[in-house]
């Protein structure tokens, strides 16, 4: 019985530790990942999380992207914000994110030239005028406040570094490390039961 429960309390562990990490910031931009130069279609997602609609939506354009376009969007109208022309800033408004409801907002980018992070600071305005800045270091302990958390990230890989990492990773030897190690115990616990 001792052997049973230890068994589940690994297996508890080792399905843990398998999965990645929670997402740290309430508006998130997806993917987390790209790889250098790509285009891509990043989304937006924001969820209201207060008692009043959300009416706009900013998110800053960081450094390095190209060819940003917004999506059209149903029932909200959008601004850009330039600087020459680099995308500075997209801004949706003048639509609603019902209290307890989410809504995603789109647009296509071409990553950075250079492997690295990219930051996204963003900005939530809801009814009232109160403004929840989504643009604080998600390692900084007070991030997260009333109106302010961390931003989100996504990390911008070079496509000829990754498959010379990917061949042997200690990440992926640790996974099997710890496969084989449940497998040993298993097989320990189904004999020692039958004796």
């Amino acid at each position: 019985m001792k052997i049973r429960l230890f068994l589940a309390s690994f297996a508890s562990i080792v399905a843990l530790s398998m999965v990645p990490g929670a997402a740290f910031a309430h508006v998130v931009v997806k993917p987390a990942e790209t790889t250098v130069g790509s285009f891509d279609t990043y989304t937006v997602s924001v969820p209201n999380e207060k008692e009043m609609a959300v009416t706009s939506v900013k998110v800053q354009i960081p450094n390095g992207l190209s060819y940003v376009t917004p999506t059209t969007k149903p029932e909200w109208s959008i601004d850009v914000e330039k600087n020459g022309d680099a995308v500075r800033s997209i801004t949706w408004k003048d639509g609603t994110i019902p209290a307890g409801q989410r809504q995603d907002f789109t647009f296509s980018a071409q990553a950075p030239a250079a492997a690295g992070d990219i930051t996204w600071k963003a900005y939530q305005t809801y009814a009232d005028g109160t403004v929840v800045a989504w643009d604080k270091m998600p390692t900084n302990s007070d991030a997260e406040g009333e109106n302010s958390g961390p931003f989100s990230v996504t990390k911008v890989t070079d496509d000829t570094e990754t498959a010379a990492a990917s061949s042997s990773t200690p990440n992926t030897t640790l996974a099997l490390v710890i496969s084989i190690v449940a497998v040993v115990l298993s097989a320990a616990s189904l004999f020692i039961r039958k004796r």
